[in-house]
């Protein structure tokens, strides 16, 4: 079962508490904490447009660091996660250049939790360390740097769960308990306490030990339930209805079925009121249990149909193109299935669905990969730029050409167009032949001529071609651009759209831009590791 700890969100807290105390400049401080805590919660676009004109007012390094994370912290709530990162890191190279180690340690926990959603648990879990490692050199603050520490150890439990290592993340959380459990003056110490203790009963449920997970569920609540009375916003919250749906579980395991289903009942309304997905599929999969122990068939074939919806609903957006053999699946699933073996059934559906959607994924990164290989090898040939360069034209013309342009002035028009695709104008959004006519200082028919005949191609067809060409060289050259997301990329070479880069990209060079970056990651992954190989 996937969990998100919402660092940012604590984050976030964290520096309010912190910094809502400072003298050093009460209008910065001011303007800070009305972005997190109001405009934030608002207004997305507004908050990012404050956030940057915070970054441009501050008047020190600190003041800085925290304008970059509040810009980062505004990209992570509108899922542009590169930039999210991009601003990070930028923050964390001003701390490193001015020792504060305060915080880097936050943000190598923020950087920690944006590549573990990502799945990059390999990267998440080195940044998580370093921010422990650095923590340490904090002589200042020791409530948050006690605070920073359980949030790291919750943080390296969540990757154990997430990978199904029950017993190493009770040990990651149980280490974190203290943390948690022995200060004061934070409003969020129990909500991120109760977090920890109903991660701790998981835990215990799914190793089999009921009474410690009884005893940690009630913990959770009665720590989340006076977090809502210090902060009102979180009341019936997700962790609310995971917390009922674990006592249920434990209830049920006791055989105390009253109390088992006014706590799965619970859990029930915050699902459907939260809309959280996990705790809908958590809590349907407990009432499907409970009610076949309780003998209520119908109760469970609701809510076995319930479960069943929500597995499928994420099939679909996970794997879009086998929704309809997925569909003919559960169809055959819903008319041959027996009652009592209908969970059993739903993961041989999915793991068939996964078998055959690996095997056409597979089929298809063969054919992907060629096409990147060609288009590669194509790039590199000419050496990013496709058109000839005006030494290797015949500029030998007929009386026809003579008589619709001077010479002279093909070869100035041929200079220009050189100049202008080592220029970076092909990008302008707004280009089109006759604002470049205007550029060259001459008239449409000349500039279409010249770029029909010396570069065999229509106009737009031209622009795009530079500006496909120029995204490609700054990928192989910059390694940021291979994180960057499709939309901004499109931006950078001037398309308008993302949906019009897609389809000019793909026209170019047979490939999407998504399957084309893989490609490109892989590929850079693999250079390294020959350069690495050969310095050893």
């Amino acid at each position: 079962m996937k969990r998100s700890l919402p660092c940012l969100i604590l984050l976030l807290i964290s520096i309010d508490w912190l910094f809502a105390q400072s003298t050093e400049d009460g209008s910065f401080d001011q303007a800070f904490l009305q972005i997190c805590r109001y405009t934030a919660g608002e207004h997305l676009a507004n908050a990012l447009r404050s956030a940057d004109s915070l970054f441009f007012a501050a008047t020190n390094d600190t003041q800085k660091i925290r304008s970059l994370m509040l810009i980062s912290d505004v990209y992570h709530h509108i899922a542009k996660r590169d930039s999210s990162i991009y601003y990070a890191v930028e923050a964390r190279q001003i701390a490193e250049q001015t020792d504060n180690y305060l915080w880097q340690a936050r943000i190598n926990g923020v950087l920690s939790a944006q590549h573990r959603e990502m799945g990059l648990y390999t990267a998440g879990r080195q940044y998580a360390q370093k921010g422990l490692k650095v923590i340490e050199k904090v002589r200042d603050h020791p409530e948050l740097v006690n605070q920073f520490k359980g949030q790291s150890l919750v943080e390296l439990g969540i990757y154990d769960v997430e990978e199904g290592r029950y017993d190493e993340a009770l040990t990651n959380f149980r280490r974190a308990e203290p943390f948690f459990s022995g200060f004061s003056g934070h409003e969020a110490n129990p909500y991120a306490h109760a977090q920890n203790c109903e991660r701790i009963g998981l835990c215990h449920l799914q190793l089999g030990a009921i009474d410690s997970a009884a005893y940690y569920y009630r913990r959770a609540l009665t720590l989340e339930h006076y977090a809502s009375r210090i902060a009102t916003p979180l009341a019936d919250t997700s962790l609310k209805g995971l917390i009922y749906n674990g006592l249920g579980q434990v209830f049920l395991a006791d055989k105390e079925y009253s109390q088992a289903d006014s706590c799965f009942q619970g859990a029930l309304a915050i699902a459907e009121a939260t809309g959280f997905y996990n705790l809908k599929i958590a809590i349907y999969k407990s009432l499907v249990a409970y009610y076949q122990v309780v003998g209520n068939a119908d109760s469970s074939r609701k809510y076995t149909d319930k479960y069943v919806t929500e597995i499928r609903e994420q099939l679909v957006r996970r794997q879009r193109y086998m929704d309809l053999f997925f569909v003919r699946m559960q169809h055959q699933f819903a008319t041959a299935m027996a009652f009592k073996n209908i969970l059993a059934i739903t993961v041989s559906v999915i793991f068939m669905v996964i078998v055959l959607g690996i095997g056409l994924y597979i089929g298809k990164q063969r054919t992907r990969h060629a096409q990147y290989r060609n288009t590669i090898r194509t790039f590199k040939s000419t050496e990013v730029r496709s058109f000839p360069n005006m030494q290797t034209i015949s500029l030998v013309s007929t009386d026809a050409e003579k008589e619709l342009m001077p010479e002279s002035k093909k070869k100035e028009l041929l200079k220009k167009l050189d100049r202008f695709e080592s220029s970076r104008q092909f990008t302008d959004r707004n280009i089109s032949v006759a604002v470049l006519a205007g550029k060259m200082k001459t008239n449409t028919k000349y500039l279409s001529y010249i770029i029909n005949n010396f570069r065999n191609k229509d106009f737009n067809s031209y622009i795009n071609e530079l500006r496909i060409n120029y995204i490609i060289a700054r990928m192989d050259e910059d390694n940021r651009y291979l994180n960057y997301k499709i939309s901004y990329l499109a931006e950078e070479c001037g398309f308008a759209t993302h949906s019009q880069f897609t389809t000019v990209f793909k026209n170019i060079t047979g490939l999407s831009p998504s399957a084309f970056i893989l490609f490109q990651r892989k590929a850079k992954q693999k250079e390294e590791t020959t350069l690495s190989n050969k310095a050893v």
